[in-house]
């Protein structure tokens, strides 16, 4: 489900540089979750739960037929999802308390379709001085969908930076991916999960800091190390390199120690270390490509 090709994210982002910049810090802290239901509440009609943690910010709003036959919004959940979004980002932008990350979570209340999006703030901000490009700060998205018991309460998922790099990762590799269709159809790739892991978190990983991306196959799918020749998987997985480069780049992390990409047993397909992404050594995307191409054809 591929809801940032079916869903105008770029024209509504858009909405929120003029609005952000002229927010001053008029909110207290502790008072952000009151202002943001009481804004969307009486500007919009629209009723929400918001909760906080840490310095995490989440809405949430539940609706009824949330999807379209399509997978793509209907329009009285897209209007509240706009509403709500920038609403938070209004309030959080002027809110004495430094708020890191926001969600905005929808979820069917019959189905359990429950899709969730999340920012980075200082990537609004960003925005707002010219720093990151208009494409660069659509691409630092996260969406996350998932099907629940319609009946569960909400409960907010934190953020630290890690954690959503380890999601905006595995988001553009899926994007990545959905361009090279010789390689997602010759491997099988149905999708990827991306975590960061350290020995604090997961006592199987080796004493370091990792990004662990999760690669599932579809039902039936040979054995990856049978897929073609030892090039050919080399290739395939130095595309994840590519994207892990970029976005660790861009946010000027340096606090891991390599990437791995397991299969969901857990079991190692590849790993690079910290060293492979400070050297250059990789090729551009196109080139990658192309290689893929030529070698699935030999």
């Amino acid at each position: 489900m591929n809801l940032k090709r079916n869903f105008t994210w770029l024209a509504m982002m858009l909405l929120v540089w003029p609005l952000a910049a002229g927010c001053k810090p008029t909110y207290k802290a502790g008072t952000a979750n009151q202002a943001v239901m009481d804004i969307c509440n009486k500007e919009y009609g629209e009723r929400v739960t918001v909760q906080t943690n840490g310095k995490t910010i989440g809405a949430f709003i539940p609706s009824i037929n949330v999807l379209k036959s399509d997978l793509t919004f209907s329009d009285h959940v897209l209007e509240k999802i706009e509403h709500v979004m920038l609403t938070v980002t209004r309030v959080t932008l002027s809110s004495e308390m430094k708020y890191d990350f926001f969600v905005i979570t929808t979820r069917d209340v019959r189905t359990g379709a429950e899709i969730s999006f999340v920012r980075y703030i200082k990537d609004i901000r960003r925005l707002i001085t010219d720093d990151i490009s208009r494409t660069d700060f659509f691409q630092r998205m996260i969406i996350d969908v998932r099907v629940v018991d319609p009946a569960a309460p909400f409960v907010l998922k934190t953020y630290s930076l890690p954690d959503f790099l380890a999601g905006q990762l595995a988001e553009r590799l899926r994007q990545d991916l959905e361009l090279n269709l010789v390689a997602s159809r010759l491997f099988r790739l149905e999708n990827i999960e991306g975590a960061y892991v350290t020995p604090g978190r997961d006592q199987h990983t080796l004493p370091a800091n990792l990004f662990r991306m999760t690669l599932q196959f579809q039902p039936g799918a040979p054995a990856f190390e049978t897929v073609g020749s030892p090039v050919l998987r080399e290739d395939f997985t130095r595309l994840f390199l590519h994207t892990a480069q970029i976005v660790t780049r861009r946010y000027e992390f340096q606090e891991f120690d390599g990437m791995e990409l397991v299969d969901p047993s857990g079991r190692r397909l590849a790993y690079f270390d910290r060293k492979e992404f400070t050297r250059d050594s990789v090729n551009t995307l196109m080139e990658l490509i192309r290689s893929l191409k030529d070698n699935t054809k030999k």
